[in-house]
This record gives C-alpha cells, sequence and structure tokens, in this order.
C-alpha cells in the first residue's frame, strides 16, 4: 500500500500547529501550503494529494519545524494499492476531455465471449473468495459491451457500501474502484466503464 497524506481530519491539525508556527518566526514562504482537504481532498486526486503533503514536508523541513510533524501515527494516515492520477470532474469522478479522449471500438463477439468466460472461470480469484460467494458476473452490457451486470446477494453487504451506492468514506469507495480495476486487468484488452448489481434473483 502507498501512503499517500495525512487523513483530513490530521492533516487540518497539521497545519494550523505549521499556521501557528509561521505567525511567531519568520519563515518561507510565509505561510505554509494549504492542506487538501473539504473540497480540495474531494477534487484532486491522490498524486495531487501525495505533492501537496511533500510541499508540505519541506516547508516544514526548511522553516526549522519538520518535528511538528513527525508525529503523525500510520493510522492516521489515508493508503491506496495504486494512486490515482486522473483529472478530477467537477462531479468527483474522472475528467474525460475532448482533446485526449479515445472512441472506444465495438469489441468483437469473439472478445466478449472470451472475456465473460474468464470472469465466470476466475471469478473468486478476481474479485476474492468472500465477495465471489455473493455475487456472479452475469452478461456484458451497453452499446459497447463496456458495462457488466453483475447478480448478487440481497441479504449481503459489499465492502464499498451497499449493492447500488459507494460509502461517503473514501476508504470504503476504493475498494469498488480495486475492483473494477482487478477485473480490467483479468479480461485486457476489454474493459468495462461502469459495473451494475442485480438482486432479482437470489444466489445459493
Amino acid at each position: 500500500m502507498k501512503r499517500i497524506c495525512p487523513n483530513p481530519m490530521s492533516w487540518s491539525e497539521v497545519f494550523e500547529r505549521l499556521t501557528k508556527y509561521a505567525k511567531s518566526y519568520p519563515c518561507t514562504p510565509s505561510v505554509p501550503p494549504k492542506p487538501l482537504i473539504l473540497a480540495g481532498w474531494a477534487f484532486s486526486n491522490d498524486i495531487e494529494k501525495m505533492q501537496r503533503w511533500e510541499e508540505t514536508i519541506e516547508w516544514a523541513s526548511k522553516n526549522g519545524c519538520a518535528d511538528l510533524i513527525s508525529d503523525i501515527s500510520d493510522k492516521d494516515f489515508y493508503f491506496v494499492e495504486t494512486p490515482t492520477s486522473y483529472i478530477v470532474s467537477p462531479l468527483g469522478g474522472p475528467m474525460h476531455r475532448s482533446w485526449d479522449f479515445e472512441i472506444k471500438k465495438h469489441p468483437s463477439s469473439d472478445l466478449i465471449a472470451l472475456a465473460m468466460h474468464t470472469l465466470l472461470s476466475r471469478w473468486s480469484e478476481i474479485v476474492g473468495i468472500e465477495l465471489a460467494g455473493n455475487t456472479r458476473p452475469l452478461a456484458f452490457t451497453g452499446d459497447k459491451a463496456r458495462r457488466l451486470l453483475v447478480l448478487a446477494n440481497a441479504t449481503a453487504t459489499p465492502p464499498w457500501g451497499t449493492w447500488w451506492q459507494l460509502s461517503t468514506k473514501e476508504s470504503k469507495r476504493r475498494t469498488f474502484t480495486l475492483l473494477r480495476a482487478e477485473i480490467n486487468k483479468a479480461i485486457s484488452p476489454h474493459e468495462v466503464d461502469h459495473i451494475d448489481f442485480t438482486t432479482e434473483d437470489r444466489i445459493e
């Protein structure tokens, strides 16, 4: 897991300590880097958060107050397996820009069939035993087969919140992002942009 930066509450506390220090001692720049919390947290990717935290460490080191940020425990840090680097849109997801957005072609029927066979035969390996016990891939849907429909057990609760809604907690939402990444890695070169769940039937 990659350590990115302090969680918002801890980062805010650090910023307050550094700001207080800057009012008592001459510093360059005169104030510490602004933390990416609240809206800044929602609309920045992991790389941007990590860079801002590195800037904060550098500021504290250059201004003789590195001790004010050296005692943050791991439990107060934000960790991810794969840091995001996409431009964040106003809705909080990846920003698709007209000049670099690749138009996706409809995959061949053979490629779709191969991708579904891979998911069915390796589902527990791809998503983990616990999640595999409560889900099963059904079909690729959408104009370009870039949506995956998954049958889910209505009585089970996924780690990211519910089958239809992501948790408000960043760490839980990341589990869904990782799930989609693992699925896309398994079915490459095909990819899905969305995963839809249905609980119309029960999984035995």
